[in-house]
């Protein structure tokens, strides 16, 4: 390469909207750019031979190490998200892309760093899901107050029955009739707790592992009072952390909506194996499975097959699955459900095995004192 396009290239590097790092095969700083200047605060020549990790927080350092040596071993490329902190005191949101840097002779010398600010994406998006959660918030609570005006209506049309009588007999059977329902409305409420217990409590971090064996614990005795088999064929799998509270909330949805659609001696099994960098969960019953024409809206807030709301008398509110889908999506999954009528349903839930904690995401150190723009020649 000539000097002229040296200068071209150098040029180039110089004028891109992202941050340009380059590093040699011992993680050495060879290239440094003026937006790398920029975004993290130290200048060309103060990182030049430096290591590149020191560029990440010491607890997110071997995560980032892992990465690169896996790039170089592989030769292919990856990714993380990581933070920083502005002098302004705003924390920065980045996409970085890690690359390896071949020779003609197809030998790896390096990697190449790139880190786009997304903080406006980020946030954009973020208002976007809030707006939508509001939006179904207003939903629910519509949902609620009319599936609770059902309850009271029913209980009051019982108690004026019951006034005019005389017989103990008579009341004693309007107030089991009460118990029945207010325990309907309990599970209503106790639903609904689950879900913002999700939403607002401190997240307790476990791997799949011992959030899989807890619930299953938990489970058994109910299973064996529901008259239910229980079969587990849970694979050990090595994850990150995630939301207990979330995936708790997940598995006692979708199997409280295998135990409804069962009568005892159905069998439900749940599963769980590692598929690629997925964690795969399965809950399978042998019940009466959902028909055709109403499984395109089974993730649709309120809407339920069983229950007040569905046509029922039951304590749904259509709320399961689609808290579910929402969890599921949180915390960077998919769900799908195939069903046969009258055979069973099955629920499958992908999760990826390696999650950032919800507020301890990989991140840059802070800023160091801040230097003039402009990067000497590498």
């Amino acid at each position: 390469m000539t000097s002229e396009e040296g200068g071209y290239f150098r040029d180039v590097c110089e004028s891109v909207g992202f941050a340009l790092i380059t590093v040699d095969r011992n993680l050495r700083i060879v290239y440094w750019n003026s937006q790398a200047v920029r975004q993290v605060g130290r200048g060309a020549a103060e990182m030049r031979g430096r290591s590149i990790l020191e560029v990440f927080e010491e607890d997110r350092r071997a995560e980032a190490r892992g990465l690169f040596e896996k790039v170089i071993a592989t030769r292919a490329p990856g990714d993380l998200e990581v933070k920083h902190e502005a002098e302004e005191g705003r924390r920065r949101t980045y996409a970085v892309v890690v690359s390896p840097i071949m020779e003609s002779g197809g030998e790896c010398v390096g990697v190449s760093v790139c880190m786009r600010d997304i903080s406006e994406r980020k946030r954009l998006s973020q208002e976007l899901a809030r707006s939508r959660r509001m939006a179904s918030l207003g939903h629910m609570a519509e949902g609620v107050a009319h599936n609770f005006n059902n309850i009271l209506t029913e209980m009051l049309t019982k108690v004026e029955v019951v006034l005019p009588s005389d017989s103990p007999r008579e009341l004693r059977r309007t107030l089991r009739q009460l118990m029945q329902i207010i325990d309907r409305a309990e599970r209503i409420t106790k639903r609904l707790l689950a879900f913002a217990k999700c939403e607002y409590e401190q997240p307790q971090l476990a791997e799949l592992n011992a959030v899989a064996r807890e619930f299953i614990e938990r489970l058994k005795p109910q299973a064996e009072h529901a008259g239910i088999k229980l079969v587990t064929n849970l694979a050990e799998v090595t994850s990150g952390q995630f939301e207990a509270q979330r995936l708790a909330a997940i598995l006692e949805s979708l199997t409280s909506n295998a135990f409804d659609a069962m009568t005892p001696g159905g069998t439900l099994t749940v599963g769980m194996a590692s598929e690629g960098d997925q964690a795969v969960i399965t809950v399978t019953d042998t019940g009466c499975g959902i028909p055709e024409d109403v499984r395109d809206r089974l993730f649709e807030p309120f809407f339920t097959t069983k229950g007040a709301l569905g046509g029922g008398s039951g304590a749904h509110i259509g709320l399961g699955l689609a808290v579910v889908h929402g969890l599921v999506s949180e915390l960077g999954g998919t769900i799908q459900l195939t069903s046969k009528t009258g055979e069973g349903t099955k629920v499958e839930v992908r999760l990826p095995l390696q999650r950032p904690p919800p507020d301890g995401l990989p991140g840059i150190t802070g800023p160091p004192p801040r230097v003039a723009p402009g990067v000497p020649p590498a």
